[in-house]
């Protein structure tokens, strides 16, 4: 038989935690969400989309030169008065894969009203060039092999699409998959003037 005494006793002998420890924590419970929550807003399934990037303040395209699959060097300074659909993809990017055959469809549709431009991300030359013929896409593609254009443009993680209008004004910014008809609703509203 115990003695009631015994469980004052045990209570006394238990451990506490003081605030600094709980504090502690509580701040390492924070940091480890934090965390996760990053690490989860950059994987993307092969079929989401991550979000809509309306800009509050206007900002211009870089003006960091890149080469074409061609061979030649231009800038984004050389597509001044057109107005620009831009992709960054990858090879190694399966949303990138099944998205652009639905952009190269969109560039033939819009015709000579909207520019596509294609920015190859950290690929070699030789994955973009084979991406590139299993998709189908014609129009123009240029390589950023360090990555740092797709910087400078804002992006964070692949597929990446930027609307720009003819005097370089980036108007929106998509990141993840989109369909044919997700692209076509955002060209019209931010290109062609179809609200």
């Amino acid at each position: 038989m115990t003695d009631p005494g015994d469980d004052d006793l045990d209570e006394r002998r238990r451990p506490r935690l003081g605030w600094r420890t709980t504090a502690v924590c509580i701040a390492v419970a924070a940091v480890a969400a934090l965390a996760s929550a990053l690490i989860a807003s950059a994987v993307i399934g092969p079929d989401e989309t991550v979000g809509v990037g309306q800009l509050t303040q206007a900002e211009t395209v870089p003006t960091r030169s890149f080469t074409r699959f061609d061979g030649s060097t231009t800038s984004m300074a050389d597509y001044r008065g057109q107005k620009l659909v831009v992709n960054f993809f990858s090879s190694t990017c399966v949303p990138c894969k099944r998205e652009m055959p639905d952009f190269e469809r969109a560039a033939r549709e819009a015709g000579e009203e909207v520019t596509f431009l294609g920015i190859d991300v950290q690929d070699t030359l030789e994955a973009g060039r084979a991406m590139v013929e299993q998709t189908g896409v014609t129009y123009d593609i240029g390589q950023d092999p360090t990555g740092r254009l797709f910087n400078e443009f804002g992006g964070t993680v692949l597929p990446f699409t930027v609307f720009v209008a003819a005097d370089g004004t980036i108007l929106e910014r998509d990141t993840g998959r989109l369909s044919l008809a997700e692209l076509k609703r955002t060209i019209s509203a931010n290109l062609l003037g179809g609200g």
